[in-house]
């Protein structure tokens, strides 16, 4: 499998590949993102939309295939700055 992705299609995962992104929950309840060669900056802001907030980096594994581990901060609401969830209108764009 060539590193650089075809610029095409969603598709772009060759069928009996893994795919470039991938997103499990441990038994221990960590989110694990594993990044192939070949995953495009698309790729993995579509896979991190999936983990929760209040997840928090703690480590990363592998050489090649790389895994980002995430943890859930128990009993704390997520940190985030003022009106992330509601971007501010800007007159300009309207």
């Amino acid at each position: 499998m060539p590193i650089i992705p075809p610029d095409h299609g969603p598709w772009r995962t060759p069928s009996g590949q893994p795919r470039f992104v991938t997103v499990r929950q441990s038994h221990a309840g960590d989110y694990e993102v594993t990044v192939r060669p070949g995953a495009d900056p698309f790729d993995l802001t579509s896979a991190l939309a999936t983990v929760p907030v209040d997840a928090v980096f703690t480590e990363a594994l592998g050489d090649v295939d790389i895994t980002l581990i995430f943890r859930a901060i128990p009993d704390s609401p997520a940190l985030l700055p003022v009106g992330i969830g509601h971007p501010p209108a800007i007159p300009a764009m309207r």
